[in-house]
């Protein structure tokens, strides 16, 4: 199914044909077809729409000065809602698709009814990636960093050194970067929703009936557990909470057969 936003098509893959309708947002990196072992499990009363970020999958080719900005998300609940013929829908976010569920839920909280996180960013949001994507020189760095990544590679490789990272979570970083086209993925995909920021207060106040459900892995090395759980108890404090013997990866195969479980 493809919806047209402003001057962007995106590309939309529905799974199930229940009466909720819930629209997934992946992680970084990704596309798509991660939801597909999550559907499997929630399709029997659910309608969930799996849309591609911008620069994956489908929509790879997304305008390079494209904006998650608060008059663009207006747009696209507005479309989702018109074309579902919903009042209300509910979001699915894995990692910054966690993130940008968050800022959906609190820009719009009316048009919200509940939301699924599973290893969710924004709880709370890196102030690394607050430095790169809302500063001038944390900007001109990050766009240095596109084009040489020496000076990444040596930090990152010096904090496995030191111990100050985990061997897996410093791999897990050199491999996210180890290309100019990864590097420029990174760069347009942080820049392109730099602006999706949760606004605690608004989600404090939408909780109070919105329901969340927040997933997390017990062994999670990039959303680590305890942190994004004391941002949970001050941010969305009647949130069920699942904890999965399981790393970052809620979505393969064997993390939703530990979820099913609860569901």
């Amino acid at each position: 199914m493809k919806i047209i936003v402003g001057k962007n098509e995106w590309q939309i893959m529905v799974h199930g044909k229940g009466e909720n309708l819930l629209l997934a947002f992946h992680g970084y990196g990704q596309n798509h077809l991660v939801f597909e072992h999550l559907s499997e499990l929630m399709n029997e009363t659910n309608c969930i729409w799996c849309i591609d970020l911008a620069f994956h999958g489908d929509n790879e080719k997304m305008n390079s000065k494209f904006l998650f900005d608060e008059e663009y998300v207006k747009e696209l609940v507005d479309k989702i809602v018109e074309t579902s013929g919903k009042s209300q829908i509910g979001l699915i976010g894995y990692s910054i698709g966690g993130r940008i569920a968050l800022s959906i839920t609190s820009l719009f909280p009316e048009k919200i009814s509940e939301i699924f996180l599973l290893a969710p960013d924004g709880l709370p949001v890196s102030k690394t990636y607050l430095f790169l994507t809302h500063t001038w020189l944390g900007n001109v760095l990050f766009k240095r960093f596109v084009y040489q990544a020496r000076i990444a590679n040596f930090l990152l490789n010096l904090g496995k050194k030191i111990k100050l990272l985990s061997s897996k979570l410093a791999d897990y970083y050199l491999f996210e970067i180890e290309t100019f086209e990864k590097r420029k993925q990174l760069y347009s995909t942080w820049t392109a929703y730099k602006n999706a920021i949760p606004n605690k207060q608004k989600l404090l106040d939408w909780n109070r009936n919105g329901e969340v459900t927040c997933i997390l892995g017990k062994h999670d090395r990039v959303i680590t557990l305890k942190k994004t759980q004391e941002n949970l108890k001050k941010v969305l404090p009647n949130s069920r909470v699942i904890i999965l013997e399981a790393g970052h990866n809620l979505l393969s195969e064997k993390a939703i057969k530990k979820l099913s479980d609860f569901f």
